[in-house]
């Protein structure tokens, strides 16, 4: 076989997953395929300047260093579904993408928002930043 890199634009990666069954790849072809999908997505990073605790968290306060949005840069949050023989069996049964998710994470998986609370313990950015990127993947 021949290793493959693609993209999609999905909410997260059980998304992704019911996305290829939707374009008409056999679910038995894909389930004995496929060994993982990477859902990203970047979060705004706190100005290192200006960013201040307000006692229950880091919010953003903006300065002239970062032209008073109280953000400098972005860094990434991750998830990486695996398939597993659970999974697999998801893909053959063509299962809704919240059964996918829900075995992925069964499994182990660490969802995007889950991956972004390591940058909040950090004060990398705000909870109210990560609530916005990743917000969607809750529907």
């Amino acid at each position: 076989g021949h290793l493959v890199l693609a993209t999609l634009h999905t909410n997260d990666s059980a998304a992704a997953v019911t996305r290829l069954l939707d374009m008409g790849i056999e679910p038995f072809l894909l389930s004995s395929s496929l060994l993982g999908v990477v859902a990203q997505r970047l979060v705004r990073k706190l100005c290192s300047h200006c960013k201040a605790h307000n006692g229950s968290g880091w919010v953003a306060v903006g300065c002239e260093k970062c032209g008073h949005t109280g953000y400098h840069g972005r860094v990434g949050v991750y998830e990486l579904l695996q398939t597993t023989e659970a999974i697999n069996a998801q893909i053959h049964n063509q299962a809704a993408e919240a059964e996918i998710r829900a075995a992925a994470q069964a499994d182990g998986m660490k969802t995007m928002r889950e991956d972004g609370e390591r940058w909040l313990a950090e004060g990398v950015t705000t909870e109210a930043e990560l609530l916005r990127v990743t917000k969607e993947v809750l529907k």
